[in-house]
């Protein structure tokens, strides 16, 4: 999971909301809009949880704390929306089997750990060569409950698998760059990985925190 540093609410979110009462007021192509701008201007296009690669079809707002603890003030608060991946994005399955459906209504203030709250959440999460994400000794319980909540390990939507995956391809591109351009590796691998828009950008930093 990486830090996502929430932007000055947009303006056409104030208007599009100011008069609803309940989410499902809010029109779909405006929560189209909203997708859109999170993704491109707060996300890199990255799922808020997992940090696969999403589209606005392939995703859906998610509220960090569920609405329904409290839907007077949580629903149309802007810094407790996030865009999450459908949970299904590495699979066929039809059923969410990660992240913010697979959280659904069950939350833990005093564990979850927030992306939008903590700039240093990469800490707390450690990846083995095998792409399983695991507890650092930051605080453990918190970093257990997040994993466990969103499944950030599961088999199911295979994002083990997807990270091992994106550490293949992203050594492939290092080499590519190099041939083409004539630079070390070392180097552009230093300039990729501080783009921050790659898939899995927390796992693949962690296996080359050796050169950042």
């Amino acid at each position: 999971m990486k830090y996502i540093e929430k932007t000055t609410i947009p303006s056409f979110f104030i208007d599009d909301t100011k008069d609803l009462n309940s989410w499902n007021d809010y029109f779909a192509n405006k929560k189209r809009d909203l997708k859109k701008y999170i993704l491109e201007n707060e996300q890199n296009n990255l799922c808020g949880y997992c940090e696969s690669k999403v589209v606005i079809d392939n995703s859906h707002l998610e509220h960090i704390k569920p609405k329904s603890l409290d839907e007077e003030n949580l629903t149309f608060n802007y810094n407790n929306i996030i865009v999450s991946c459908e949970g299904r994005c590495h699979t066929l399955s039809n059923i969410p089997e990660s992240c913010g459906h697979k959280k659904d209504n069950e939350f833990d203030e005093a564990l979850f750990l927030n992306p939008t709250l903590l700039q240093n959440i990469r800490e707390y999460f450690i990846y083995t060569n095998n792409g399983e994400i695991k507890s650092s000794i930051l605080d453990e319980s918190k970093s257990s409950y997040t994993i466990t909540l969103l499944q950030l390990n599961t088999f199911n939507n295979n994002l083990q698998e997807a990270r091992k995956k994106s550490l293949i391809e992203f050594r492939n591109s290092v080499i590519s760059h190099a041939k083409a351009t004539g630079q070390e590796l070392k180097e552009i691998a230093q300039i990729l990985l501080n783009k921050e828009d790659l898939a899995f950008i927390s796992f693949l930093r962690f296996q080359y925190k050796h050169i950042l």
